[in-house]
């Protein structure tokens, strides 16, 4: 049995519609947010539980298949079932042929054809004559009024009454202005932004209220790259599934991998030799996340033959870091090409990947001699990946000052430097005056987003994928 697709848009909105009865959903946002992108992508995902229609009113079928070909089969438009008239209280109020009051002054008979609704008779003629689950966008609910002289409030009452209640339809409405006075006239009220991060847009979507169904994420970020919507749900505190083998990412022209292919193609493809990379942790970013990408550059490194100097972010010792890499790299790898400096009075076993050192200046414990020597036999450039909570906390706040000498070896010998610090490192400021590439992770809505610093890029959302190759990181640009 082939899986389920993965959901695009966010699961609240999935349950909300596919939940029994009918329900109505006001979206509401600025232009060029995503608010039309939002209900296209609203219609594929329930695609498999119910037929979808968009109804457009501002933009002509022509314009909209040249960008959505898919939607061919879904506009209302011409080839529409005749069907049983229903109940249409809402619709005659809005056709002005609804009981008029008595006038016993007068006694004159009045005669009235009522307005002519095409378009919204063809979405009553639609309803009324389909069977099972049926989901109708109309995008947008303001210009249907204002077509027909009619108010926001009268139609989707109109709308709710006959369509949603009298026939179990699901509607969803885009509003184009951003009246909050009609949010009660909706089952479920979503607004679809765009905004701006550190200098770097962003796109968010909220769930105001959902009639009936549970709201576990109140807000998601999405992207729109490749012309639809991609939200990404809470979910970077997991840890990635256990890799059975680690299939090695190759240098890519001259630069060395960093073990994660979308991070690659945001640091322009790869680390440079030579390079002093800085990788900058955020407030509440998980420390998972951390951990993953120490994982990945340490495990592509051995891959490849090469020798990795290691002092974990969070403090550890060389045993629990051997045994959380033990999936990706056998144990022989490990003791050949990885060293993990730990002072010698916390030792508790002898091991080839241990370097016992003093703990009392990083720079005679980190000195590039001993380190290449106990590496011998590995292939170069070598990488030294160090965290600065364990450097911090073993050598105090100004260790910075006794890493120059280690830093500028690791860049005359062509090899890869990486520093990884979290919100409460004191070394930062330092680090970013020597980095060559500087690397920012933080937490925005509940995800965790990735960007440069140093080459300047767009914020990317970070995920747990599965991948042919490298670590399980995945990295979307919010565009």
């Amino acid at each position: 049995m082939d899986p389920a697709p993965k959901l695009r848009i966010p699961a609240e909105v999935h349950h909300f519609f596919t939940a029994p009865g009918g329900h109505s959903l006001i979206i509401r946002g600025n232009a060029g947010a995503g608010k039309t992108t939002f209900a296209l992508q609203v219609i594929e995902d329930l695609a498999a539980t119910e037929r979808g229609y968009y109804f457009s009113t501002r933009v002509s079928d022509h314009a909209l298949l040249n960008h959505f070909p898919w939607l061919e089969q879904k506009l209302v438009g011409g080839a529409i079932k005749g069907g049983n008239n229903g109940n249409r209280s809402g619709l005659s109020r809005l056709k002005g042929l609804g009981a008029q009051p008595s006038t016993p002054q007068k006694k004159v008979m009045t005669i009235s054809i009522g307005k002519d609704l095409g378009d919204l008779e063809d979405l009553y003629k639609l309803v009324e004559g389909s069977e099972g689950r049926l989901l109708v966008v109309i995008d947008s609910i303001d210009a249907l009024a204002d077509r027909y002289g009619l108010t926001y409030a009268n139609l989707i009452s109109a709308l709710q009454r006959d369509l949603v209640e009298g026939k179990g339809a699901n509607l969803l409405y885009v509003l184009e202005n951003s009246d909050q006075g009609l949010d009660y006239l909706g089952d479920g009220v979503v607004i679809v932004s765009r905004g701006e991060f550190n200098r770097r847009r962003v796109r968010e979507i909220d769930l105001l209220k959902m009639r009936g169904c549970e709201i576990a994420q109140p807000k998601y970020l999405f992207t729109l790259k490749g012309g639809r919507i991609q939200t990404f749900a809470y979910g970077a505190d997991q840890h990635a599934p256990a890799m059975n083998g680690w299939r090695a990412v190759p240098d890519n022209d001259g630069r060395v991998s960093s073990g994660i292919t979308d991070l690659d193609r945001v640091i322009a493809g790869g680390l440079p030799r030579g390079s002093t990379v800085l990788v900058e942790l955020g407030q509440s970013v998980p420390s998972s996340v951390g951990g993953m990408l120490e994982q990945s550059l340490v495990a592509n490194f051995v891959a490849l033959g090469r020798g990795v100097v290691w002092v974990p972010l969070r403090k550890a010792g060389a045993e629990a870091m051997r045994a959380q890499m033990s999936s990706s790299l056998t144990k022989d790898q490990f003791e050949r090409f990885v060293r993990i400096p730990e002072v010698a009075s916390q030792v508790e076993v002898s091991a080839p990947y241990i370097i016992a050192v003093e703990g009392t200046d990083a720079g005679a414990d980190l000195k590039w001699k001993n380190l290449s020597y106990s590496l011998s036999g590995t292939e170069a450039p070598f990488l030294s990946i160090l965290g600065f909570d364990t450097l911090e906390s073993t050598y105090g706040p100004n260790v910075m000052d006794q890493l120059t000498d280690h830093v500028g070896m690791m860049k005359r010998q062509k090899g890869v430097c990486v520093a990884i610090t979290s919100p409460s490192s004191h070394s930062v400021r330092k680090l970013n005056d020597l980095a060559n590439l500087h690397v920012k992770v933080e937490r925005l809505g509940g995800t965790v987003v990735l960007y440069g610093e140093e080459p300047f890029t767009e914020c990317n959302a970070l995920a747990i994928e599965e991948r042919g190759q490298g670590g399980k990181l995945s990295l979307t640009p919010i565009v």
